[in-house]
C-alpha cells in the first residue's frame, strides 16, 4: 500500500513539473523579457483612506 502511495506521489509531482515547464514556455513566448522583468504594478490605492499613493 505504501509503495502505491509512493508511486502516486511521484506521478503527481511529475505531472506538476511538466505543467510548470509547459506554463514557463507558454509565458516566455507570450511576453517579452522587458515585461516579465518589470516591477510596475499600476496605481496603489489605500483601501482605508481611499487615496492613491504619490508616484515617485
Amino acid at each position: 500500500m505504501v509503495a502505491i502511495m509512493n508511486l502516486c506521489a511521484w506521478a503527481v509531482a511529475g505531472a506538476l513539473a511538466l505543467w510548470m515547464g509547459f506554463d514557463l514556455l507558454r509565458t516566455n513566448r507570450a511576453f517579452g523579457e522587458d515585461y516579465l522583468l518589470s516591477s510596475e504594478e499600476g496605481e496603489i490605492v489605500d483601501a482605508d483612506v481611499g487615496e492613491t499613493a504619490a508616484r515617485s
